[in-house]
């Protein structure tokens, strides 16, 4: 080596080691474990899936800060991009739940019963309270939604369900890094929701009061729309109309500019809705809709969506995973009855779209998982491109967001990858990306569950780095078990390094480089393809992207 080849190579050594112990102090002080994100990603050799079906096999996408930079085939890699392999990897639009969860909490009433009329008490008690806003007592995070990201879910809508008339909901997109709840709102005020639950002990504490009640509420706003457009024409002689919020928001909806997202499971109580709906000119949404397949005529013929939740009856007597039974041969009429029941709710979705009712499936306000319930409906008569559709589009479109599912150049990069097909039992996600943030899935299940290894690592491998200022020789010394792997990664400049989380799925590896800088621990993503002795690949640090490439000079079979 040339004395400016050594300069170069001491030069980026001392770069690098610099980066890493003092690149952002603050958050190396926080316990920072993650790499900064890189400039752009590319995800190359992909297959890309569209929410309507549309695919395009084996091209590049390219992500650079917030935005979808480029998609197709034969597109050059820019230098700064982190390369994710993707050759049995498939992109499909983020999961949309329309009856998700975030954390939120309303301010609890203190209210003296013992002096409550129970004909009489307060809106609180009865659940009256429509102007209540989910958005003005959000509690969540990016970091709280996490655990959602890593399952695909990239946005939700949040209703309260919890009282006749709970409040408002708030559509959030779960952005990573936000700390201030705002900043996960896409639309802070939802229309309102209204279930058939009685008050607490009180007045309507009957579904015949609830409906009572909603008549005489409705009744009670149309008289006061009236006397305030009076007051407005000609207030002489005339008392000033009080502002009641409440009121305000059941004036909001009638004439149906803004929708009623209606909790209801059972066919009746969807029927009661529709009824309400009708005689006061409402623009209702089921929210739940277990028995909408019930009622899917009248609902197609009012074009009135359904949010069906996949929070499925729990079997209690019914086996579903004993040997499968001829018919009601051998169940007692308990367990058959029960069974038919559970099927029915299973069979929902795909009775609700051979009716051409639109639907969307939910996790039922975060009760169930979105890929495994789908996976359900769909083993129950449910196309994957009608549930694909029901977890992306769909949603999207109906809380006015539809360009989160389209996957397009210049739109932002929200999108779910995954090891293979979406509702896959195997399957697992790989990368969730909201607005081009990267968030990890359940990587370790995904490889675990991919390609068997077609490479054994075990051995000593003598590598090179290259950095953007120069080059950093070391060795790797490598112990593989099945498809995982460990070992160090030994250099001059930084020591023994740990390399942990290795994993192997054909000749595609990925592996984690643990770095003490100043006493704080970093962890360096790597990820390339291992052929016989040969291994390359990248990664990414504090001051760039770092390529490898490492040949074994001793491993299994023998010395070389």
């Amino acid at each position: 080596m040339d004395a400016r080849s050594k300069l170069r190579a001491r030069r980026g050594a001392a770069a690098l080691a610099a980066a890493l112990a003092l690149a952002w102090p603050g958050r190396l002080a926080a316990q920072y474990t993650d790499p900064p994100a890189p400039a752009a990603y590319a995800l190359r050799g992909v297959t890309v899936v569209q929410a309507d079906g549309r695919r395009q096999e084996g091209v590049t996408l390219i992500v650079r800060g917030r935005f979808v930079e480029a998609i197709g085939a034969g597109i050059e890699i820019p230098a700064d991009a982190q390369i994710l392999e993707g050759d049995s990897l498939v992109v499909y639009p983020g999961l949309v739940d329309a009856q998700g969860t975030a954390a939120y909490e309303f301010p609890k009433v203190e209210v003296d019963r013992r002096e409550v009329a129970s004909w009489d008490p307060p809106r609180a008690l009865q659940g009256f309270t429509p102007h209540r806003r989910v958005v003005d007592v959000l509690q969540a995070t990016g970091a709280s939604l996490a655990a959602q990201r890593k399952k695909g879910v990239v946005a939700a809508a949040v209703h309260p369900t919890d009282a006749m008339m709970p409040g408002r909901g708030a559509l959030l997109l779960f952005r990573k890094s936000v700390k201030a709840p705002n900043e996960l709102v896409l639309d802070p005020v939802l229309g309102p929701v209204f279930t058939f639950r009685g008050g607490q002990g009180v007045y309507p504490g009957t579904l015949f009061g609830v409906l009572a009640f909603y008549r005489q509420s409705f009744e009670d706003a149309t008289r006061l729309r009236r006397v305030a457009a009076e007051y407005a024409r000609d207030p002489r002689g005339l008392t000033p109309p009080p502002f009641d919020p409440d009121y305000a928001v059941l004036q909001e909806v009638m004439g149906g500019g803004t929708p009623v997202y209606f909790a209801a499971d059972l066919a009746e109580d969807i029927r009661r809705a529709l009824d309400l709906a009708e005689r006061y000119q409402l623009r209702p949404v089921i929210v739940g809709g277990r028995e909408a397949w019930r009622v899917a005529d009248r609902l197609k013929a009012a074009n009135v969506p359904v949010l069906v939740s996949l929070d499925f009856p729990k079997p209690q007597l019914w086996k579903p995973d004993a040997k499968k039974d001829t018919g009601a041969a051998g169940l007692d009429a308990a367990v058959l009855q029960e069974k038919r029941r559970i099927e029915e709710a299973y069979a929902n979705p795909a009775k609700l779209a051979a009716a051409g009712v639109r639907f969307a499936l939910t996790s039922g306000g975060g009760k169930a998982d979105l890929r495994e319930g789908a996976r359900k409906a769909i083993e129950y008569g449910l196309t994957e491109d009608a549930a694909l559709r029901a977890v992306t589009a769909t949603p999207a479109e109906l809380y006015g967001v539809g360009h989160l599912a389209r996957i397009e150049v210049g739109l932002p990069a929200t999108f779910v990858v995954a090891n293979g097909p979406l509702f896959a039992e195997a399957t697992r996600v790989v990368y969730t990306f909201v607005e081009g943030a990267l968030e990890k899935g359940d990587a370790g299940k995904a490889r675990a569950n991919g390609e068997k290894p077609a490479v054994v690592l075990t051995g000593t491998w003598e590598t090179d780095l290259e950095t953007a200022d120069g080059k950093l020789s070391g060795r790797m010394t490598l112990e593989q078990q099945g498809s995982t792997f460990s070992g160090t990664l030994s250099t001059v400049e930084f020591g023994e390094l740990r390399i942990r989380n290795g994993t192997v799925s054909g000749d595609r590896i990925r592996f984690t480089v643990v770095v003490d800088a100043g006493g704080q621990t970093l962890e360096l993503e790597f990820g390339g393809t291992a052929k016989g002795d040969e291994m390359t690949g990248s990664g990414n640090s504090p001051m760039g992207t770092v390529t490898f490439t490492a040949r074994r000079s001793s491993g299994p079979g023998g010395d070389r």
